[in-house]
């Protein structure tokens, strides 16, 4: 789709996302984006050397089938981040559904493609700029919703979490400077874990990707345990773009589920990483 050949990631914007909207405008503003000439589904699309900037006229995690179009190595989705205590935030979490029922445009029994490495650089880069945007929390979330299907890694880098921050041009504008810099400057961890237990919003999670060297691929929060058997544990493993060794688990958030999951750790052969 551009002279450069495939792009190395596509980072997805949505008319019907003011969030979105907000990000793709000061990435295009502050990290020099230039407009291809070229339009997707009538939409203009933009470069940044090996980065395409493109936006879709449906929901995010009901997008159109991408690979048809593209062929990168992962797929990042600029997308707002509601929750009900309205606590401004900057979150990144990966996708995947964990029930027998579709959801949220999360195919039954399906996680999204990860790249641990995004994740971990992303969150990095951004906690360096939290002095920029101090009435915000910093953090990741458990793997949640769609799109699941696509053959790429997807990441979805949120901002929210209610309409008055959507159009936060400043909040923004950090979450553009981290992502060009953790794409840009980030390196690759060989630390890889699953992770499994706790909240949704993982303060044991945040300090492990932060403070040590360990990257994560999915995050399985307590709720959704009861999903998890061998056959999920498995499509976790190889929808890692880098093997997992390890599982990291909150280990007094796991409920009845402690045990299956050590378990299916000891079947896989990989190592626990206990917090």
């Amino acid at each position: 789709m551009t002279p450069e050949g495939s792009p190395a990631t596509v980072l997805i914007t949505s008319t019907r996302d003011e969030a979105s909207a907000t990000i793709a405008s000061g990435l295009v503003k502050n990290h020099g984006f230039q407009s291809t000439e070229i339009a997707l589904m009538g939409e203009p699309v933009f470069q940044k050397g090996s980065l395409l900037l493109v936006t879709i006229d449906t929901e995010m995690i009901s997008p159109p089938d991408l690979d048809s179009y593209f062929n990168p190595q992962a797929y990042i989705f600029l997308s707002r981040h509601r929750a009900e205590s309205g606590i401004p935030s900057l979150t990144v979490h990966t996708t995947g559904n964990f029930t027998d029922r579709p959801s949220l445009g999360g195919r039954p029994r399906e996680v999204g493609g990860v790249n641990p490495d995004l994740q971990k650089n992303y969150l990095i880069a951004l906690n360096k700029w939290k002095d920029d945007i101090p009435d915000y929390q910093i953090t990741i979330e458990a793997t949640h919703h769609g799109p699941t299907s696509l053959k790429r890694p997807v990441l979805f880098v949120e901002l929210g979490s209610s309409e008055k921050n959507w159009g936060d041009e400043r909040a923004a504008r950090v979450i553009g400077d981290a992502l060009i810099e953790g794409l840009t400057q980030g390196r690759s961890w060989d630390r890889v874990a699953i992770a499994f237990g706790g909240p949704h919003y993982s303060a044991k999670l945040n300090k492990l990707l932060l403070e040590s060297d360990v990257a994560l691929s999915s995050v399985v929060a307590k709720h959704s345990l009861g999903g998890v058997d061998s056959e999920m544990f498995g499509q976790m493993i190889q929808k890692t773009s880098r093997f997992p060794r390890f599982v990291a688990v909150d280990w007094k958030g796991m409920g009845q589920h402690r045990e299956k999951i050590l378990g299916l750790a000891g079947q896989f052969a990989l190592e626990v990483i206990r917090l």
